[in-house]
Formats: C-alpha cells, sequence, structure tokens
C-alpha cells in the first residue's frame, strides 16, 4: 500500500469517527427530549383529576379532538414541538462542523508532514549527491526529527570519507613520487647496460660473439619497453597520471601514432589507411595527445602483428554530434571467444600472439583511453578481421 492510499484511508477513518461522535450527539439530544417529554406528561397528569382519561388518550388519541388540544397548547406557548426541539439541528450540524474540521486538521497535518518529509529527503539526498560527486563538506543542518539518526550516520559516514579521501590523496601523492624515483633508478642502469652492448657490438663486429651481443642488444631493448610500460601502468592504477586534455585534431594523433608503428608495418609489408567516414572534413578530439598517442600506437601494432604480411591495416574516423569515434581494423583471424572476454586483462596473451608478446600492451590502451574519459572496446568484423573501438562522447 503506498502512502497516498494510507493517508486517505486514515482520514477517512478519522471522519468516520467524527461522524459518529456527532450521531452520539444528536441521539444523545433525542433522549433528553424524550426524557424532558415524559416529565411534561407525567406533570400534566398529576395535577389534572381526570387523569385516567389523559391516559387513555394517549394511548388511543383516534376518538379525541386533537385539533381542540393544539388551540389549547397554543395558548399556552406550545408551538407543536418541545421546548428543547431546536436543539436537533443544531446539534446535527455542530456533530458535521465537529467531524468536517476534525478531518481538515488532520489533512492539514499530513500535508504538512509530507511537504516536511519531502523538503527533508531532497535535502539529504542533494548531500549525498554532493559527497558522490567529491564535495565532502559538512554542511547538514542539525535538527531534531525522524531524521536526527539517519542524519547522524550520515555526518559520520562523511566524516570517514573524508578522512579516507584526504589520506588516499597523500598516499598517491607518495606512491606517484616513488614510481618516479623507480623509473630513475631503473632508467640509469639499462641506459648504462644499453651503451656497453652497443660498443661490445662494434668490438666484436665480425666475431662468433657478434650474434650473442645482438640478441643481448634486443633483450635489453625489450626489458627497457617493459620497464616503460610497467611503470606508466602503476601510474595509471594509482592515479598519478596527469592528463593535459585539450582539442586535437585525429589527423594528428593518427600521423603521429602511424610514424611510431611504421618499421614494424614496412618490416611485414603491411599498408595503412585512414578513412573519414561522413567526408573529409577536419575532426578535433578532446585528449591528451601523447598519452592518445601511444594508446593508439599500442592498438596499431597489435593489429600489425596479428593481420597477415602485405595487408592493410585500417583507421576509420566517424563523427557525430554525439560521440567521435576511431577504429583499428586489420584483416587477421580475428579474436576467439576467449579472448575477446580476457583481452585487456593484465598479462593475457591471445591465441595468436606473437612469442616476445609480454600481454600488457592492450591493457595500458584502455588504461590511459579510460582515463581520459572514453571507451575501448573489441569485436570481429563481419567481413573477417579484428576491430577496436576507440569512442569518446562530447559534453561529458
Amino acid at each position: 500500500m503506498t502512502e497516498r492510499k494510507r493517508e486517505v484511508l486514515l482520514l477517512a477513518a478519522v471522519f468516520a469517527v467524527s461522524f459518529c461522535f456527532a450521531g452520539m450527539l444528536l441521539l444523545g439530544s433525542y433522549r433528553w427530549n424524550e426524557s424532558l417529554f415524559y416529565e411534561r406528561i407525567s406533570a400534566a397528569a398529576a395535577s389534572c383529576d381526570g387523569a385516567e382519561e389523559i391516559m387513555r388518550a394517549l394511548k388511543d388519541p383516534a376518538g379525541c379532538d386533537i385539533g381542540a388540544g393544539r388551540e389549547l397548547l397554543r395558548r399556552y406557548g406550545y408551538e407543536g414541538r418541545l421546548p428543547a426541539g431546536q436543539l436537533y439541528p443544531a446539534a446535527a450540524g455542530i456533530g458535521l462542523l465537529f467531524a468536517t474540521a476534525v478531518a481538515a486538521a488532520f489533512a492539514w497535518h499530513a500535508a504538512g508532514s509530507r511537504k516536511r518529509l519531502r523538503r527533508r529527503t531532497e535535502e539529504l539526498t542533494g548531500y549525498l549527491r554532493q559527497v558522490e560527486e567529491g564535495g565532502y563538506t559538512i554542511s547538514l543542518e542539525r535538527r531534531q526529527d525522524l531524521f536526527s539518526g539517519l542524519e547522524d550516520e550520515i555526518y559520520k559516514t562523511v566524516l570517514a570519507l573524508r578522512e579516507s579521501r584526504e589520506r588516499l590523496g597523500r598516499e598517491k601523492e607518495t606512491l606517484a613520487q616513488n614510481l618516479a624515483d623507480i623509473s630513475h633508478q631503473f632508467k640509469t642502469p639499462l641506459t648504462s647496460i644499453a651503451v656497453l652492448s652497443e660498443l661490445l657490438e662494434r668490438h666484436a663486429a665480425g666475431s662468433e660473439d657478434a650474434e650473442l651481443i645482438r640478441r643481448l642488444a634486443e633483450q635489453i631493448e625489450r626489458l627497457t619497453t617493459l620497464t616503460s610500460v610497467l611503470l606508466t601502468l602503476s601510474r595509471a592504477d594509482a592515479g598519478a597520471i596527469t592528463f593535459d586534455i585539450r582539442n586535437v585534431p585525429v589527423s594528428e594523433l593518427t600521423e603521429c601514432s602511424l610514424a611510431a608503428v611504421s618499421p614494424l608495418l614496412e618490416r611485414r609489408g603491411q599498408r595503412a589507411k585512414v578513412l573519414w567516414d561522413g567526408g573529409t572534413h577536419e575532426v578535433f578530439l578532446s585528449c591528451d595527445p601523447g598519452w592518445m598517442e601511444e594508446a593508439l600506437s599500442n592498438l596499431l601494432k597489435n593489429a600489425s602483428e596479428h593481420a597477415p604480411e602485405h595487408t592493410d591495416i585500417c583507421i576509420r574516423v566517424r563523427d557525430n554530434p554525439v560521440f567521435t569515434e576511431i577504429a583499428v581494423e586489420d584483416a587477421g583471424p580475428g579474436f576467439s571467444r576467449r579472448d575477446l572476454r580476457c583481452l585487456f586483462e593484465r598479462f593475457y596473451r591471445g591465441e595468436h600472439a606473437a612469442k616476445d608478446s609480454t600481454g600488457i600492451g592492450l591493457s595500458l590502451a584502455k588504461a590511459l583511453i579510460e582515463g581520459q574519459k572514453g571507451e575501448l572496446r573489441a569485436e570481429n568484423r563481419k567481413e573477417g578481421g579484428a576491430r577496436f573501438l576507440i569512442k569518446f562522447y562530447k559534453h561529458v
């Protein structure tokens, strides 16, 4: 049963009780007049010698001259009713007025209570929405009502959330500083090892150890890349990456991203194409160009590694008033059902992954894109091959 129905039923019950009270008042008035009538008849019978004739007339008034009797009563001021007979309509009116007044008072009180309840609910809801958006100011007005217990709990929760947020902010700052120190500590020895391997390769040119040194250089380069990616992922997880969001031409993003993977495309004999759906006008994307180029480069690298040699890698750009979408498509075998479920998990290697794949490139791309309030998902093309969809909604 809704609150509105409950109030209507309660109002009807109050009116019914009040009306019954008015009916009882009317019945009491009738009984009083009846008692008064018998008192007057008794007084008349006691003062008259022909009491027996009066009693017979009361029992059977058919044989009496009723007109003469009324004339006699009128002569003494009795006009067809008892002296208290006018109380009947007065009692009925008072009873009905009382019932209406009680019902109206109850309805007014219920409306006021409902209005206060709605106002307090809106106040608490608005405050919770403010807390949800990150505003932890304690601005509730302390008052004693039905919501006092709930208000106390909200007050305690907001205090705990504010303390937790401040503590988390301090931890993020500490973590960001630690990651920066770790990055510096890793880069220094890795750079030294890379330089030393290059010197060794020069000295060992033409010798039997040259191939071993070349493999060593490749592993050092892979370790350097892996270290950089892991540190970036850690910073993204900690919320320590600051994105410089601005409107950037999509053509600039695609050009820089393709330049980063062009050696891989050339080695595999692949060609990259940029298609603009709906025309060739310039499209702008609200993002951080540096991080966006890195995410897009990872998607292009994945597409190149999984597509056959001498095929096309397509970048399709679509723009409308609601969102801007960038799709990276290849002509490879596509994704299996299991791949689609786990594709963006860290260190997951798909069924067709390269031998030296670490399984963190797609995870990094997703973290960077979502950190800029975008979306990234993967799907299979109807005509065959895989597709990565990057979508940024406008006015968000």
